[in-house]
């Protein structure tokens, strides 16, 4: 089993209330739902970093969307 741990956020009323609602309406549990948006916010910080990372290692040089189809095969 993995190792999980627990962590307190403090929000105001106000915020508080509005995240219950937004959960309920999407289905979740508030823990759910607030587990879920932090991930999804590291998902795209790390996709982001990578992205920052693999354009440093390109020297700047990139690749038009048309010709990136063509090198995947999806384009003639």
């Amino acid at each position: 089993m993995a190792n999980i741990k627990s962590t307190t956020i403090r929000f105001d009323n106000d915020v508080l209330e509005l995240i219950h609602k937004q959960a309920n309406l999407d289905g979740q549990s508030t823990t759910e739902y607030m587990r879920n948006a932090v991930l999804e916010k590291l998902e795209d910080s790390l996709d982001y970093q990578d992205a920052v990372d693999n354009i440093r290692a390109s020297n700047g040089h990139t690749v038009s969307r048309k010709n990136a189809k063509k090198q995947l095969g999806l384009e003639k």
